[in-house]
């Protein structure tokens, strides 16, 4: 018998979902047990050593100090978070669930069914747009300070700042906007959730407004770059985003802005229908549908 073991938290949504996933994992996967399992226990003891795979959700409250113990021991990580699309936690919401990484970021051929029974209706894929549809700005999403802890990922924005000033036109880097989270998740140097920083710029001009300003968008792991490819914009992303696979390059922009190249449309319509099968409501969760269709899709 295999074992899983579902790490909790204090905040109660999340443990209600990961104990929603923990029993369905004991109601119907055969060959399977899962216990849950308070985050403290972890923090305090490690992984026990008859472990095979462990879950959870999120970075914040020691939950990322598990996922990279796991990831060290090679253990399997079943990690949920944000859904891709129709994210948020009202009503009867939808949840990312991602085995061995944080986000999805291959692409997979499959069937359009989810695409088109769940999400294609309120996530238009608009027409590509042309050099001349787009806006002016370089707009930059950089990580979180959490997800700069998680990843150890702490020169990324300075980075792609002296790459383009390096790279681009004088006139071509003034249009460079970096528009941070809202509000955005704070950790202390062992990953511990300390707070929100508010980001009043970002909260008080709508990401529409940006993104119909941007000629081109280059993220981290944001999903907004998954909004400005549904847009027909370009997007230049890190291997933590689930855009990853239809991002262009950094070095693109040798040639500027309008290089022909940004004309040339991704597989966006593949990437939705590939995203659809990643994400799953409670009720798929509590069946056992997400965790095999994880099993079955996701290696």
């Amino acid at each position: 018998m295999k074992k899983l073991i579902s790490y909790i938290t204090d905040k109660q949504l999340t443990a209600e979902i990961v104990s929603i996933f923990s029993n369905a994992v004991n109601t119907h996967i055969k060959g399977w047990q899962s216990e849950i399992v308070h985050i403290n226990d972890f923090l305090k003891n490690g992984i026990p050593t008859n472990v095979e795979a462990v879950a959870t959700q999120g970075i914040l409250r020691g939950t990322g100090h598990l996922l990279k113990e796991a990831a060290n021991k090679n253990l399997d990580r079943y990690y949920i978070d944000h859904a891709y699309f129709n994210a948020g936690y009202k009503d009867d919401f939808w949840l990312r669930i991602s085995k061995n990484k944080h986000t999805i970021n291959n692409l997979k051929k499959v069937s359009n069914f989810r695409w088109e029974k769940f999400f294609s209706q309120d996530n238009s894929i608009m027409p590509w747009r042309s050099f001349s549809e787009r806006g002016n700005n370089i707009l930059i999403i950089p990580p979180t300070n959490a997800i700069c802890w998680y990843f150890n990922e702490n020169n990324w924005e300075k980075n792609i700042l002296n790459f383009l000033k390096e790279t681009l036109s004088a006139e071509d880097f003034k249009k460079v906007k970096i528009r941070a989270k809202p509000n955005e998740p704070v950790v202390d140097s062992k990953g511990i959730y300390i707070g929100l920083k508010e980001n009043k710029e970002a909260k008080n001009i709508p990401l529409e407004d940006d993104l119909n300003e941007a000629s081109i968008v280059i993220a981290y792991n944001s999903q907004v770059a998954l909004d400005a490819l549904l847009k027909g914009i370009p997007v230049i992303v890190d291997k933590h985003n689930c855009c990853y696979s239809l991002s262009f390059k950094l070095s693109d922009l040798k040639y500027g802005l309008n290089n022909p190249i940004f004309e040339n449309e991704p597989k966006r319509e593949e990437l939705c229908k590939w995203l659809s099968y990643c994400q799953f409501k409670l009720e798929e969760i509590k069946s056992g549908l997400a965790w095999k269709t994880i099993n079955n899709f996701q290696i």
